[in-house]
């Protein structure tokens, strides 16, 4: 399984990319030590709630997340513009916690 996460705002940028088949993650294109299987177990049920794109063209700027996960030869992708699904902040909280944030 790979999972990519993205997100943006007018101040920055942030990659991670988890690759449990090579045990790898990095994060802005640099190898970071994290415990894959139980950040992408809590990350997978976090975004399991989540429409798939969640868009509000009324702000300009702003944040946008997208989150990409490959599967059993499947891709799943959330996206979204300034429109958060309810459980964000855990979303936030997560990446917080391992310093992604």
């Amino acid at each position: 399984m790979k999972i990519t996460v993205s997100i943006f705002n007018m101040y920055n940028s942030k990659y991670l990319v988890l690759d449990d088949e090579k045990n790898e993650a990095t994060f802005n294109g640099k190898k970071i030590d994290l415990d894959i299987p139980p950040f992408a177990s809590r990350l997978l049920t976090i975004i399991s709630s989540w429409d798939h794109k969640m868009i509000n063209d009324m702000i300009l700027d702003g944040e946008s997340y997208y989150v990409k996960v490959e599967k059993d030869g499947k891709v799943y992708t959330y996206e979204g513009r300034n429109k958060f699904p309810i459980n964000y902040r855990d979303f936030v909280e997560l990446l917080r916690t391992h310093n992604l944030w």
